[in-house]
């Protein structure tokens, strides 16, 4: 990574440089360029009077190089807001408000880059007559408040080329360097050459365009804006429209469509809580974002000129790429799922088979010790064992599976619970208070997704010398089960009973699996929640089974 921060560092010096070389031949250019009319004309056997009076009102200080070094300067100042101060910002998500004023200046510098350099340049060229003679020449302007806006607009789209472009870099510099260390060095500076040879040949060989969007470069830039806004239009699909989509019926989804298209007329940004209107709102804005941002793209294309093209073109190629290459994320990210699922389940099946030492004989230990309790009448002992023996019965035999009846993780939880109690007795202020819901109809899970919530709170919120309390509820209706876990929090060490715990440097382990579980197996169809403070500590999980 080291390549990485030293381009970085004297990126902007090359930059600068490429930007001073550009200047330099640019001025050097057009005072030959106007040495040669006038001399040309003069051989045409125009008085130089003609001549000179046609160019009285060109100052070349003021009319070519104050624009051209001014617009350059502003110009190299909206590209470093945009690119060291308000990407790293948006990349980062770590503080929008700062990133969107960031953004805002460097488009407010565009815009004076722009009309600083159009107001001020005057262009030179030969004056002719019907024939096609010179007669003289001409000084003309090209400022066009349609012009400027179009202009900065253009170059708004050649950063966010550049930005694309030098994010790509990196993203190929760190993937190299995990893949093959020895070739590092070689590629990454094959990388850098080509871009600064790009740099340099534009630096080296652009000439005055007149404007931006001209017929040469009009294809590129539109080209450009279409990829731009595909890409993060897609990006916007994929992270919050196929969320929504995956969970909705296809009924919720014509109704999300329908109500979509009324908010795209009447109130596009319109929020709410319900999954349809949520759905809806998101799609308005992602056509509506669609629709803006092309017919700014057509205008500035046609220099806000109406013209035979229309943008609806524009719109079908950004819709139809940024959903499809939406579509083709998911469907490569199932299949990642896929792998890291089986990956993760065949751990899961290694460290059971390695747990699994001589089962047998652990059940023949626990039947021993019912024998002996029910000999003792020690009934509250041997309730426990019996429960432990279904435990382990449970974690041998159903754990390894993909899916298990949601009974059994039930019956599971119950047998947990009691065998907790077991060592709370009244004289201790402790309450427990579970209420689940029995299922009506088979319903099937991923096992062990309950359990290890409800053995954190017991393992860190129940106290032999304070007052305690943990409240457990599982409810169910179509299509989702709903569990909640509340418990008062406690400093283990601070109780003696509890200070050799062997459990406590594994704190958090369990927690930790289930959400990489659920993260694996039930993709936006889960949504978990934990509170914590100081006395409490609260869990909601949000499953949908079908």
């Amino acid at each position: 990574m080291r390549d990485v921060h030293l381009i970085r560092r004297y990126e902007l010096y090359f930059v600068l440089s490429a930007a001073v070389v550009y200047v330099i031949r640019r001025l050097i250019r057009e005072v030959d360029r106007i040495d040669d009319m006038v001399e040309l004309t003069l051989l045409n056997r125009i008085p130089s009077s003609v001549v000179w009076r046609n160019l009285n009102l060109y100052d070349h200080t003021l009319n070519n190089n104050v624009p051209l070094i001014a617009g350059v300067c502003l110009l190299l100042g909206a590209w470093y807001v945009f690119h060291n101060l308000a990407y790293p910002l948006i990349n980062d998500r770590t503080n929008d408000q700062q990133a969107f004023i960031y953004v805002v200046i460097a488009g407010l510098l565009l815009l004076a880059s722009t009309f600083i350099y159009y107001y001020f340049k005057l262009q030179v060229r030969f004056q002719q007559d019907g024939v096609g003679d010179i007669i003289g020449l001409k000084v003309y302007s090209l400022f066009r408040k349609r012009t400027v806006l179009a202009d900065a607009i253009g170059f708004g789209i050649v950063f966010g080329m550049y930005e694309i472009g030098f994010q790509y870099y990196q993203y190929l510099v760190r993937k190299i360097g995990q893949e093959s260390e020895p070739h590092f060095r070689m590629v990454s500076y094959l990388l850098a050459s080509g871009l600064s040879v790009l740099v340099l040949s534009m630096a080296f060989r652009g000439d005055d365009p007149g404007v931006l969007w001209q017929r040469s470069t009009r294809s590129v830039l539109l080209f450009s804006g279409i990829a731009i806004q595909i890409l993060l239009l897609q990006s916007f699909f994929y992270s919050h429209i196929l969320p929504l989509l995956r969970a909705s019926s296809t009924s919720e989804i014509f109704r999300a469509g329908r109500i979509a298209t009324y908010m795209l007329v009447v109130m596009p940004f319109l929020k709410s809580s319900t999954t349809e209107v949520a759905l809806a709102s998101r799609i308005a804005t992602f056509l509506l974002l669609i629709i803006v941002a092309n017919m700014i793209l057509w205008g500035a294309s046609t220099g806000f000129h109406y013209d035979n093209r229309d943008p609806i073109l524009l719109m079908f190629i950004v819709l139809t790429g940024a959903v499809s290459i939406a579509f083709l994320r998911q469907a490569l990210q199932k299949e990642k799922i896929v792998l890291q699922t089986q990956v993760s389940a065949k751990s899961a099946e290694l460290s059971s088979l390695q747990a699994q030492i001589n089962p047998h004989f652990l059940f023949n230990a626990l039947n021993s010790l019912y024998a002996t309790a029910l000999k003792e009448n020690s009934e509250k002992t041997a309730d426990g064992i019996q429960k432990l023996g279904d435990m382990m019965r449970f974690m041998l035999q159903d754990n390894n599976r993909d899916r298990i009846p949601l009974d059994k993780e039930i019956e599971y939880l119950r047998n947990y619970i009691e065998i907790q109690r077991m060592r709370i007795d009244d004289t201790h202020p402790i309450e427990v208070r579970v209420t689940i819901q029995e299922p009506t109809r088979p319903i099937y899970l991923a096992p062990m997704m309950l359990t290890p919530f409800v053995e954190n709170a017991f393992k860190h919120g129940i106290s032999l010398r304070y007052p305690s309390w943990i409240y457990i509820t599982l409810t169910l209706d179509d299509t989702r089960l709903y569990f909640k876990v509340h418990n008062s929090l406690h400093n283990k060490p601070s109780d003696s009973v509890d200070r050799h715990d062997p459990e406590e440097e594994h704190s958090g382990v369990g927690l930790d699996n289930v959400r990489k579980r659920l993260a694996l197996i039930y993709p936006a169809r889960h949504q978990l929640d934990i509170q914590q403070s100081e006395q409490d500590y609260f869990v909601s999980l949000t499953l949908m089974y079908w």
